[in-house]
């Protein structure tokens, strides 16, 4: 995984590198231009004009390295600088000079940001965090109406480093190079949309500061996995119950039981209200069971699914369930202790009835949106979104659970650590999505996955299977039982990569 930070946290690796380490800043500058060289190199033919925009501070310090560089390379490029020359300080005005000691060209007006093929954004760095001025936006907005390759530099400008947060106008980049990490703002919406493709060019050996948030890839999922031996049988792949669906709400409790198929447990019971049953036909893979002889969660129903609970090893429950009448089988879902992933309907119950929030355990993953968790919280999806990292953080703390809070970008913490998932694209956000990742994470606990893995894997397996279905489908057409059938395809994948 790799390791994400605060621009705060950026600071303070960079004067680690400088005092501990012995690296001068002005190195660090001249290593970071290699970075975005290398960029440009890789998008934009050597023929084509190229515009650096150079801001104060070390942003524009690296703005003008990269300028060097080019130039020395033989690169068609020339650089328009947004604050007075006496305005620069430290490394920045060392390669200033040495950029004017090269022949390199500087604009003195702003020039039609059209006539170039690639403008590199090195206005503002991760620092930024007050209302860009009406003169920026309006630069902003005519940079992003070019069409020319926009590469920016640490982060686009615009973009709160810290939240994500757009201060207004903000440079929507083809890609992003960052350096040695990656930063909050570049994975939290909307900084990530502007981001583009991010690549990080490491500018030392040494890593100097670690952060407790977490940026996982496909090779962390691969190790997350559980082997298939070839001799193995249903036996060894968990037994597990979902208490799902309602009348109104069979197409949660179809799609949920799907998609732990897909994701491999060996056995799956389904508890539904009796009136759900039928719509089983479609599945037979699973076992339903009819609990009650209504069309809700009843006193009866839940009576009958409090039965199931001693022959399960992991147990999913809330999709489609809506309003119970009583607390029974969530309660004693809790007090059973086995790996259980609470969603949906059961979110909203621990919400009413806030005394279950104290049976919430180590071996609990809730999956709330953002919503959800406003109403867990008694707060409001503002503060919840204004910083999800931290808000997962604390509620994981304060609930002694595991807490997958869904988004965009997805925060997954067990009190301690937040591990970020960005796979999945828009057509995600449609019914029936979250359904899918709560069979998928009960698949994976059922197979004894731990359920702080078992949660990172399922938003990770999630995302990968909606960009695969995406692929073919695009994320207008995609629905979430498309994922369901591209589950079995990333799964593999995994497995062999």
């Amino acid at each position: 995984m790799k390791e994400v930070l605060k621009p705060s946290q950026a600071r303070e690796a960079d004067q680690e590198l400088i005092h501990r380490y012995g690296i001068p800043g002005e190195v660090l500058m001249e290593r970071a231009a290699q970075g975005v060289v290398r960029a440009i190199d890789d998008r934009v033919p050597k023929d084509t004009r190229i515009l650096i925009l150079c801001g104060p501070g070390n942003n524009g310090g690296d703005g003008f390295a990269v300028l060097r560089q080019l130039h020395e390379r033989g690169r068609d490029a020339e650089a328009w600088l947004a604050v007075s020359e006496e305005s620069l300080r430290g490394d920045a005005l060392i390669h200033y000079r040495r950029a004017l000691d090269a022949g390199c060209r500087f604009l003195s007006a702003f020039p039609d940001p059209g006539e170039y093929a690639c403008i590199v954004d090195a206005l503002f760095g991760t620092g930024l965090s007050r209302p860009l001025s009406s003169a920026h936006c309006e630069l902003i907005s005519r940079v992003n109406a070019s069409g020319a390759c926009r590469i920016s530099v640490d982060i686009p400008s615009g973009i709160d480093g810290a939240t994500g947060r757009c201060c207004g106008a903000a440079i929507r980049a083809d890609e992003t190079v960052t350096f040695q990490y990656v930063k909050r703002g570049l994975l939290l919406c909307p900084g990530r949309e502007y981001a583009g493709n991010i690549r990080i060019h490491p500018i030392a050996d040494q890593y100097p500061v670690h952060s407790d948030v977490l940026w996982q890839e496909h090779s962390d999922i691969r190790s997350i996995l559980p082997p298939r031996p070839l001799d193995s049988h249903k036996g060894n792949h968990g037994r597990a119950l979902l208490c799902v669906g309602s009348a109104r709400y069979t197409g949660a409790a179809l799609l949920s039981a799907r998609a732990a198929l897909r994701g491999g447990c060996g056995l799956l019971s389904v508890a539904v209200p009796a009136a759900v049953k039928p719509a089983f036909a479609v599945v037979p893979e699973a076992m339903c069971i009819p609990c009650g002889d209504n069309e809700i969660w009843d006193e009866s129903a839940q009576a009958d699914a409090c039965e199931r609970i001693a022959a399960s090893q992991a147990i999913g429950i809330g999709c489609g369930m809506g309003e119970m009448c009583s607390d029974r089988l969530l309660r004693e879902v809790l007090a059973s202790h086995r790996p259980t992933v609470v969603d949906a309907d059961a979110l909203n119950h621990l919400a009413a009835h806030r005394d279950l929030l104290t049976m919430l355990h180590s071996n609990v993953v809730v999956t709330p949106h953002p919503a959800e968790m406003a109403r867990l919280l008694r707060s409001s999806v503002e503060e919840v979104l204004a910083d999800p990292i931290e808000t997962a953080r604390e509620s994981a703390r304060q609930f002694g659970c595991i807490v997958l809070l869904k988004g965009a970008t997805t925060c997954i913490s067990n009190g301690r650590e937040v591990v970020l998932n960005t796979t999945g694209n828009p057509g995600l956000a449609k019914g029936g999505s979250g359904d899918v990742l709560t069979g998928l994470l009960l698949a994976l606990l059922a197979q004894r996955v731990l359920p702080f893995q078992a949660a990172c894997a399922a938003a990770f397996l999630l995302g990968a299977s909606a960009d695969l279905a995406y692929e073919i489908l695009g994320n207008r057409m995609l629905v979430a039982g498309d994922v369901i059938d591209a589950i079995s395809q990333e799964i593999r994948a995994e497995r062999v990569r």
